[in-house]
């Protein structure tokens, strides 16, 4: 039945001058107050038009995909640490205490994201995305000297994913402000980034901590991230010029009940999506590849379908993964094909729901509306993960996950619920795109 939504209607969405973008602006003013001075692609009189929807504009949108490749990734890289600590280095803690690297590392990563959107209306987002891939760095350089669980904490967690955020948000919503027609699988694209490192940066911190031993890793991949960070930094040039907002934290947007609901499925679906990622090492290295085309697919079918409308399948096939396949079958084909399907549906799901925040707000302040949503999800992931952990250390006696399984398959459908609120709220039309 969840397919109803999914019909291709054709939407007229006519380049605007600079004269009808005005015009346009008025009677928008009177529908949304959000998107008042922004026309159906989110333009407004403060844009640099030059090299829009250009190859320099799909440079930018490759650009984010190495960005995201060397934040995102390396985050999702973390249980080949978390497995280090667990077994060689933390013998005699609990995973519930060493998780709290990994869980603090998500929530700073994303909680910061406001902070972001915030600093982008007001310095050159360039310096901004080099200062943070130059401290991300040197935090994991930092992280290679600490021999205590506490100090790891505050280097490769708290330090890592506030610097972090920087070059990894602005690497997800500058390609946006740059791509039109096309802004889903843009998205795609950049988030695809995140899937690669994922892969490259497992094999590649495995094989430094064999051969060189843990420190050499975070050092080795400090120093890359540095390098490429900062050599990528001049390529996020926001489109808007930067100026200063009339409110540090202006929360005018989140008065609006669409924004509400999208918040709140972003809430219950992005928590349960970090827990494959730091609880079960080999199972992420499955998802992780399949999660590489998932994203490219699910751009391409929200740019032709609408982000809400592949939202709602994407989140309930997710859920599908964990209840219908790998809960009750204890198998290895059950948990490879709980791994594919989740792969290729979680892992886009934040990727639509930053392209269905474009879609609803215009992209002149996706960084800071984008960080508002991030904010929620950085709550729900340290949350959801420490929640997990604890289920896993005291009712599965660190081998059964059967309660782990229900609870991040129950989140993710309480959140499809709330995007089916969401596309009933823009439309009950079933041929509707949204």
């Amino acid at each position: 039945m969840i397919f109803i939504f999914c019909v291709n209607i054709p939407v007229t969405q006519p380049c605007l001058s600079s004269t009808s973008t005005v015009a346009s602006a008025g009677k928008l003013s009177n529908q949304h107050p959000s998107s008042a001075s922004l026309d159906s692609y989110g333009h407004d009189a403060g844009y640099i038009n030059k090299g829009y929807n250009s190859w320099q504009a799909w440079l930018v949108v490759l650009a984010g995909g190495v960005l995201a490749m060397i934040t995102l990734g390396a985050s999702r890289a973390h249980g080949v640490f978390q497995e280090y600590y667990i077994i060689d280095e933390f013998p005699n803690a609990s995973t519930a205490d060493i998780s709290w690297i990994g869980s603090v590392q998500n929530m700073c990563l994303n909680l910061c994201g406001v902070a972001v959107g915030i600093l982008s209306q007001i310095y050159d987002t360039r310096i901004l995305c080099a200062a943070g891939a130059a401290t991300m760095g040197l935090s994991f350089i930092v992280a290679s000297f600490c021999t205590e669980l506490w100090q790891l904490v505050l280097a490769q967690g708290f330090a890592y994913g506030c610097a972090a955020s920087f070059p990894y948000i602005l690497g997800v919503t500058v390609p946006m402000q740059w791509i039109e027609k096309r802004r889903g699988l843009a998205v795609g694209i950049v988030y695809m980034g995140s899937g690669v490192g994922g892969i490259w940066i497992s094999v590649l911190t495995r094989t430094c901590i064999e051969a060189l031993g843990r420190d050499w890793a975070n050092r080795i991949l400090g120093i890359i991230m540095i390098v490429v960070g900062v050599a990528l930094s001049p390529l996020m040039l926001a489109r808007r010029p930067k100026q200063r907002p009339k409110k540090l934290l202006d929360l005018s947007v989140v008065k609006e009940s669409r924004f509400l609901l999208i918040a709140a499925a972003s809430f219950f679906s992005m928590g349960p999506n970090t827990v494959p990622f730091l609880m079960m090492p080999t199972y992420v290295t499955k998802v992780l590849e399949e999660s590489i085309f998932g994203r490219l697919i699910a751009g391409f079918l929200s740019d032709r379908y609408g982000p809400i409308n592949i939202l709602v399948i994407w989140t309930a096939l997710a859920a599908f993964s964990q209840l219908g396949l790998w809960l009750p079958f204890k198998n290895v084909p059950a948990l490879i094909a709980a791994a594919a399907l989740f792969g290729v549906t979680g892992s886009s799901i934040i990727g639509m729901l930053l392209n269905a925040l474009s879609h609803m707000f215009g992209v002149a302040r996706i960084t800071y509306i984008s960080g508002l949503v991030y904010m929620t999800y950085s709550i729900a992931s340290l949350a959801t993960a420490q929640s997990a952990s604890l289920m896993l250390d005291t009712v599965g006696h660190g081998t059964d996950y059967t309660w782990a399984i229900l609870y991040t398959g129950m989140l993710l459908v309480i959140s499809t619920v709330i995007l089916v609120a969401l596309r009933l709220k823009l439309s009950t039309k079933l041929l509707f795109f949204a």
